[in-house]
């Protein structure tokens, strides 16, 4: 069972308030204040708003940070 976590490569999206939790992306595309490029598995997730940040970051997981107006997701 723990060997199927560790292998799971579909992404999650946690979105809260004035956060947006990603795991399992594949890679940080674009970052500035009023918006932030993601890519995961087949897609690109782009979010808009302002004073947005990446408060944490490791190899699987990542956090933004901000007042998030909307979040688009782009086919690859």
């Amino acid at each position: 069972m723990i060997k199927n976590i560790i292998k799971n490569d579909n992404y999650e999206i946690n979105i809260k308030n004035n956060y947006l939790h990603i795991k399992n992306y594949i890679s940080v595309v674009d970052i500035s204040s009023n918006r932030i490029s993601i890519l995961i598995k087949n897609n690109k997730i782009v979010i808009n708003g302002s004073s947005l940040i990446i408060g944490c970051l490791d190899e699987y997981e990542l956090l933004i940070k901000g007042y998030i107006r909307s979040i688009e997701f782009i086919s690859e």
